[in-house]
């Protein structure tokens, strides 16, 4: 492997831990401003990954079933992380498959969720969305 080889290697491993680094300090910041969710904050929607979260305190609590019922994919992320991490010693097919594939099960949990589901998790309330908030402040 050549020198530029391993740094562009070690340089993309960096930036994916320093992205999660940057997510996990913006969402610190914004719980400590009341904001949970920036996407439905923003929307009023809940996202994809909605009760992640309340999923990983529950499983610290050995919570498995709450866990599950939170968000039923909880446990992909740090899968997805490290995948991403070893991507160069994986089959490039394998990946795109693997990536394909997890980004499909979220796809199809998060519309059962929103339109199957019962609607203590998963939310579709634009009507709450930042804009009909401010707009609803300004009126009193």
């Amino acid at each position: 492997m050549s020198r530029g080889n391993a740094y562009k290697k070690k340089s993309h491993r960096i930036e994916i831990i320093t992205s999660v680094a940057a997510v996990v300090v913006l969402y610190v910041i914004l719980e400590s401003f009341g904001v949970t969710c920036p996407i439905k904050y923003i929307t009023g929607i809940s996202c994809a990954g909605c009760g992640m979260s309340r999923a990983w305190i529950a499983l610290l609590h050995f919570n498995i079933r709450d866990a599950f019922m939170y968000h039923p994919l909880f446990f992909l992320p740090p899968v997805v992380v490290i995948v991403m991490l070893l991507k160069s010693k994986i089959n490039i097919k394998f990946y795109k498959l693997f990536m394909f594939t997890i980004a499909c099960a979220f796809v199809i949990v998060y519309l059962y969720r929103m339109i199957i589901g019962g609607g203590n998790i998963v939310v579709f309330e634009p009507q709450n969305n930042i804009v009909f908030r401010i707009i609803r402040k300004l009126n009193l």
